[in-house]
């Protein structure tokens, strides 16, 4: 059993909407550190992760670590509802069919209780990815989402390729290509590789779907290698993270 209280409703809102949209379950683990979900999409080809450490939480009571796999739908109604006045309280109950969320408007006290069925019984979430990637680079998510629209006019997959200290971002189709350079202050923050060459392609599907999981951040690191997962990922000031990984075109 646990209960947590989590003070911003429209943060929430954000960070988990994005989350959740791809997934086909909503698989999360409480213990008294915090809260942590990390879920693969149904075809096995993008992850997504988040850590919520427990000083995010206005409280916390969780007398053991309890996973559970939450329905897709009916969190996502849920959270759809919840707004900037609100805080979230997330209860369950030992062997119930299912979580209880509680919003409770701070201003007005009014409070709407919503109950999401349990879809599935899971004892770990499936195991974090563990892999070294030699190219890092920082970039603020207007620039990334800038990049993402002018990709998916010309083709649905793009190359990330690092060479002579810049990111070559480029995309082919029928009749159509694009190509841009990314480098340090032009726009990037950071440009850091342990390697002198390294390519690898991408769905910008999936890419689509990281700008909406990490709306609520200013900028992003990107990391990847040739033919490795391509992940992307966000540390918030509270010490949230959360982490996109996105398997290589091959």
């Amino acid at each position: 059993m646990f209960k947590l209280v989590y003070g911003n409703g429209s943060r929430f809102r954000s960070i988990f909407l994005g989350l959740a949209r791809p997934l086909s379950s909503i698989p999360i683990r409480v213990t008294p550190s915090g809260l942590e979900f990390r879920a693969l999409t149904s075809d096995n080809n993008m992850m997504v992760e988040a850590t919520f450490p427990s000083n995010v939480f206005e409280s916390i009571e969780a007398a053991s670590d309890t996973t559970l796999a939450l329905s897709r739908d009916g969190f996502l109604r849920s959270v759809k509802r919840a707004g900037k006045r609100d805080t979230i309280t997330i209860q369950y109950e030992k062997a119930s069919r299912y979580l209880r969320l509680l919003l409770t408007n701070v201003k007005t006290g009014v409070e709407r209780e919503f109950s999401i069925e349990i879809s599935e019984a899971i004892t770990e979430l499936i195991e974090p990815i563990q892999v070294e990637l030699p190219v890092r680079f920082q970039i603020s998510l207007e620039d990334f989402k800038k990049l993402i629209r002018d990709v998916i006019i010309v083709g649905d997959e793009v190359e990330l390729t690092y060479r002579d200290n810049s990111i070559e971002v480029s995309s082919t189709s029928e009749g159509r290509s694009y190509k841009t350079s990314l480098a340090l202050d032009r726009p990037l923050y950071l440009l850091e590789s342990r390697e002198d060459e390294v390519s690898s392609k991408y769905y910008v599907d999936y890419l689509k779907t990281v700008v909406s999981t990490l709306s609520i951040t200013e900028l992003i690191d990107v990391e990847f290698g040739s033919s490795l997962p391509l992940k992307i990922y966000a540390s918030l000031e509270d010490g949230t993270k959360i982490t996109t990984w996105i398997a290589p075109r091959v």
